[in-house]
């Protein structure tokens, strides 16, 4: 360890010590380390100074997006309270201009265990270029193993405060996540991924309010986590509180830094909850049980004045909408991003199909036009994922309606696309369809 590094850890040390955070140590590896190295630049100051605004007289690369707070975003607008409405309003929709969403190489600077089963990848642009995103967006890698090419999305788990970085944060998959398990095992600093985005629409930045939740389960917190750095990095003061459920003390993804930020930060507050059956006492003394409606109520008191933002597994994200609902939160309030981890091409790590289908099943014939191929349906699966089983090639990156990339006109037929999907009025009365939340509804025929 040279000099610098050594410089850097005591700053850890001092700041966990002045804070009482009793987990800390002079090795501790956390997120500000990595972003602020003790280099000779610094000419003696914390490497944290910039972050915590002790001598930061330096304008912040985030002023663009600190403008956003104290004035109401343009893109809010009044949705429905009724229960059923409990999805993100499409009218909020991110404002990411086509030409923005573009492929790139880049390079892995650095890799670091976060958990015994989850890694944080650095990643910076091959070209030198900075990262355009928004907080808690994410980008598609498109990848060969074995031969065969696959498509997966990760979260950002970065501050876009720092443009010249972005972090993926990855869980390996008990069950054999191909893709997930393989960057694990694989990837190595200096290797080379392509990546595409960013998309989506699960962010802070255009719903600002003076209070919020963020809730989040497991490796859901990449997103979420993204927010909040971006919140403690251009020094805004919303009112944040965290509820975070992991299942045991080894699996809790950022330990450090959450308890460093909500140690240093009053208006930040942070609960975790473990759900392991057996938990040893000698090691946590915090929460223990699933997230519900009374732990829900008993830490945040003042929830229907919070905008929330929700992201975890589709069983913890339905406990938890029920729950909100119950305790009067409004639904226009509620932002949602299902994660399941590792999942594969037919069913996304973003996606947000998980509304029931609203038309009759039945056994329906779709058709291809241009490639002259039919397939049988029972209109359980989407048209995309019918279109991959016969070899019909249509476009695609977030497989959850928002990018746009799987656009294809419906000639024939009745089709049922789900609310999720962020297509124009006008294309959507002229047949266009996002073939990846879209259902049969009847014999169809599309243009491919």
């Amino acid at each position: 360890m040279n000099n610098n590094d050594k410089s850097a850890n005591r700053w850890i040390h001092r700041l966990f010590k002045q804070s009482n955070v009793l987990s800390a140590t002079p090795e501790s590896t956390i997120y500000f380390a990595r972003c602020y190295p003790a280099d000779s630049s610094l000419q003696g100051r914390s490497p944290f100074s910039t972050l915590f605004s002790e001598s930061n007289n330096k304008p912040s690369e985030a002023e663009n997006h600190q403008r956003v707070f104290g004035q109401k975003s343009p893109l809010l607008t009044d949705c429905s309270d009724s229960p059923e409405a409990v999805q993100i309003c499409r009218s909020n929709r991110l404002p990411v201009p086509n030409e923005a969403v573009l492929s790139a190489q880049y390079t892995v600077l650095n890799c670091y265990d976060e958990t015994p089963d989850v890694k944080t990848f650095r990643l910076g642009r091959l070209d030198g270029q900075s990262v355009d995103y928004l907080s808690g967006q994410y980008m598609t890698l498109t990848m060969a193993i074995s031969g065969q090419e696959f498509k997966r999305s990760y979260s950002l788990a970065s501050s876009p405060a720092r443009a010249k970085i972005i972090d993926l944060t990855v869980k390996r998959a008990p069950n054999g996540g191909i893709v997930s398990n393989w960057l694990n095992d694989h990837l190595n600093i200096g290797d080379t991924l392509n990546l595409k985005g960013p998309f989506g629409r699960f962010s802070c930045v255009t719903h600002a309010t003076e209070k919020m939740l963020f809730l989040a389960a497991g490796s859901g917190i990449a997103p979420i986590m993204s927010m909040l750095r971006w919140l403690v990095d251009t020094e805004a003061r919303m009112d944040v509180s965290l509820l975070l459920s992991f299942r045991s003390p080894a699996d809790i993804i950022y330990r450090d830094e959450l308890q460093l930020i909500a140690a240093r930060h009053q208006n930040i507050k942070l609960a975790i909850t473990l759900t392991a059956e057996t938990i040893d006492y000698s090691q946590w003394l915090g929460l223990t049980g699933r997230i519900n409606e009374k732990m829900i109520a008993n830490l945040v008191p003042d929830l229907p004045e919070r905008t929330v933002y929700l992201c975890g597994p589709d069983s913890f994200m339905a406990m938890c909408k029920k729950s909100l609902l119950k305790l009067n939160l409004p639904s226009s309030k509620l932002f949602c991003e299902s994660y399941t981890v590792n999942s594969p091409i037919i069913k996304p790590q973003n996606s947000c199909l998980n509304q029931p289908l609203r038309h009759e099943t039945g056994n329906y014939q779709v058709k291809f036009a241009k490639s002259g191929k039919t397939i049988d349906s029972d209109g359980r699966v989407t048209l995309l994922e019918l279109a991959e089983r016969i070899g019909v090639l249509i476009g695609h990156e977030c497989r959850s309606g928002q990018c746009g990339e799987c656009m294809t006109k419906c000639l024939k037929g009745k089709v049922d696309m789900m609310d999720q999907a962020e297509i124009d009025e006008v294309d959507s009365k002229k047949g266009w369809i996002y073939a990846c939340c879209t259902y049969p509804a009847s014999n169809v025929e599309l243009d491919v």
